[in-house]
């Protein structure tokens, strides 16, 4: 009896890191990944950003004192995931979106879940690269990446970037890989466009950044 509760106390111990191994370690690749290119340029993700967003934070010490009161009133939404999606790590913005923005994020995903149904694939969850930023983080931004704008549609909490590079499969529920199925990547390319089309949203393709840069248009 006391071998087998030695025994449960160490796996209680080591299961959690063997998972994250096995969650981290798992890099696959299928085929040469090719997405379309959308070329809605900044003035017009601007344009959108300054009629459907809200005031953008000059500081990180603004975002901070302003966005508990601005989510209490519906203005601004977290963003912690969704219907087949994750969000990364964030280091230069912030999980927040204006709502419309919000709902156009889980709109894509439930676009990407039907055609991975319709083609008969596995869990995969595209991955939200970046959110809302500060006018700070935008200006720290800049300065490391020549490819960012110094005045972005990022600001205004209607826009956000989807990394195409690759993807998380989950094949059960305590596994992740990150995987760059071409065919994948493809679907989720194309479930974006067809919400553009639809007057959804604008996108630029960002191949420096490998990313969507998707702004709410209604």
């Amino acid at each position: 009896m006391v071998i087998v509760i030695l025994f449960a106390i160490v796996a209680i111990f080591l299961l959690p890191s063997f998972i994250n191994k096995i969650s981290t370690n798992n890099s696959e690749a299928y085929g040469r990944v090719r997405v379309d290119r959308y070329k809605d340029f900044n003035d017009k993700h601007l344009s959108y950003a300054k009629r459907l967003g809200i005031k953008p934070f000059n500081s990180e010490k603004a975002y901070r004192q302003e966005k508990d009161e601005l989510v209490s009133d519906g203005k601004l939404k977290k963003i912690s995931g969704g219907n087949n999606y994750v969000v990364n790590k964030l280091g230069h913005s912030h999980p927040y979106l204006v709502p419309k923005a919000a709902k156009l994020l889980d709109d894509i995903g439930k676009r990407f879940s039907k055609k991975l149904q319709e083609k008969g694939k596995g869990n995969y969850y595209f991955r939200v690269s970046s959110l809302r930023r500060t006018g700070e983080s935008q200006k720290s931004l800049g300065r490391s990446n020549g490819n960012e704008a110094s005045n972005s549609s990022h600001l205004y909490g209607t826009t956000f970037d989807i990394a195409y590079k690759n993807v998380i499969k989950k094949p059960l529920p305590w596994i992740k890989k990150e995987v760059a199925d071409a065919s994948v990547i493809k679907l989720l390319s194309e479930a974006i466009g067809e919400l553009r089309g639809e007057g959804r949203c604008l996108v630029v393709t960002e191949y420096k950044e490998k990313c969507f840069h998707i702004t709410v248009m209604n």
